[in-house]
């Protein structure tokens, strides 16, 4: 009796009590190609000068896991009392057994383990790939071609080139490929070149993991391309959708003087939950693009920059949430100064949504702002100069489709187009007419 109370005398029971991981995060990289199992170990660490006890470490989805624990040599689904002296540490070993043939699976399976301390709980994340297919976990991609013969999944950075590291890579994505990126997952261009040759049969399409017909127009699912002085980019034939961002480029290639620092092509960039191009001081040349459907701006170009845009629909719906901000922003300072718009010119497009202005030129004096519609359908109820040349001005361009903004038959887009900067095909490659329409897609009977 008298051995037991002093055990207990030495127990901490306070609140503010720590434990320390030597992981937050396990991950099984591990690709498999038939049903197998693997394990991870990790420890808990008692940085106290006194015992603690952890009354209950548990898996979260119980004996519905894919994964197991042994804790210092316990297993179970649930394990209460683990002692652990002072200063001293713990194994914890995780294994996992998985079909990544199984189409039922997700592509990643995850669990946490939650460990519960004097009443707090803290937790160890564990995932694992659940499908075959190519994962991309925290890894710098250089030289790289990635094919359409398996999906390509993005587990946190995915870097063509990284500051410190590596620079001058390309990444080099083909058509037909599918890259499925986990939540928060980014592919993140540094000082390099992407590439994607899709094509109209067979796009590339950047999307979130989770394919429940319930995330198939969920926004926020990932976050997205981002180019961190973009190289000599160029994405032809290709949906990016649901993410937070489906482009963001900051900073040109070479300064002001350089070229195009990306060239987009038949792009859709939809549904997401900030922007669909966010571009800062870039160099950005685009035809036959959608932008769609975003929470705040479908498209933003901050800090100046150089933009080129030709039969492209800009456009917002959104109805996630209340919004206040137009489809398209034009910005040329911040904190600490202003950039010029060397150019941001727009023929043949259409700039429309549901709020009442859907353009807004936040600009300054001082830079050069350099900007001009063309031959453009557009809705603001801003005053319109001389930069604006042969608009239709709050004139409802009567989409036919909400979800890939393509024109009805009485829609005052047909036939409106300056044919001085004709696109001869339109975004699913049909052929415009001769006088083409202004948008992205042609009118097709």
């Amino acid at each position: 009796m008298g051995l037991s109370n002093c055990r207990k005398e030495n127990i901490l029971t306070d609140s503010s009590a720590k434990i320390e991981f030597s992981k937050d995060t396990i991950v099984f990289d591990t690709v498999f190609t038939t049903i197998g199992s693997t394990y991870e170990r990790f420890t808990i660490h008692n940085p106290q000068n006194t015992t603690i006890f952890i009354s209950n470490i548990r898996l979260g989805k119980g004996t519905a896991s894919q994964f197991r624990i042994n804790v210092d040599g316990v297993p179970g689904t649930t394990i209460t009392d683990t002692e652990i002296l002072p200063k001293d540490s713990v194994y914890v070993f995780v294994e996992v057994t998985i079909d990544p043939t199984s189409g039922l699976n997700p592509f990643v399976v995850e669990d946490d383990i939650f460990f519960t301390l004097n009443g707090n709980t803290s937790n160890v994340h564990l995932a694992a790939w659940g499908q075959d297919a190519y994962f991309h976990y925290n890894e710098l991609v250089c030289g790289e071609i990635w094919n359409d013969d398996k999906p390509h999944v993005l587990y946190g950075v995915s870097a063509v080139g990284f500051p410190g590291i590596d620079s001058g890579c390309t990444l080099t994505i083909n058509q037909g490929a599918r890259i499925y990126a986990h939540s928060g997952a980014v592919l993140y261009v540094y000082k390099s070149k992407l590439i994607v040759n899709g094509t109209q049969s067979s796009k590339v399409v950047f999307q979130g993991d989770r394919r429940e017909a319930s995330f198939a127009n969920e926004p926020g699912q990932w976050f997205g391309i981002r180019f961190a002085i973009a190289q000599n980019s160029k994405i032809e034939h290709a949906i990016i959708k649901n993410g937070t961002v489906g482009i963001y480029a900051d900073t040109a290639f070479g300064g002001a003087n350089s070229g195009d620092s990306i060239k987009l092509r038949n792009v859709e960039s939809l549904n997401h939950s900030y922007a669909s191009l966010l571009a800062q001081g870039a160099h950005i040349n685009a035809e036959n693009c959608m932008f769609s459907r975003s929470g705040n701006n479908s498209v933003a170009l901050r800090l100046g920059g150089n933009y080129y845009f030709n039969h492209c629909t800009i456009s917002n719906y959104w109805n996630h949430s209340a919004r206040t901000t137009p489809a398209l922003v034009l910005n040329n300072y911040y904190d600490g100064g202003t950039r010029p718009f060397d150019k941001a010119i727009f023929h043949n497009s259409i700039i429309y949504g549901n709020n009442d202005n859907e353009i807004t030129l936040d600009t300054v004096p001082g830079p050069s702002v350099n900007y001009l519609f063309n031959h453009c359908l557009i809705k603001t109820d801003q005053p319109t100069n001389g930069k604006y040349v042969s608009i239709q001005k709050n004139v409802d361009p009567l989409f036919s489709s909400f979800s890939r903004m393509t024109i009805s038959n009485t829609s005052s887009a047909i036939g409106a187009a300056d044919n001085n900067f004709l696109l001869f095909l339109d975004i699913d490659e049909n052929t415009r007419s001769n006088p083409a329409d202004i948008g992205s897609f042609e009118y097709v009977p």
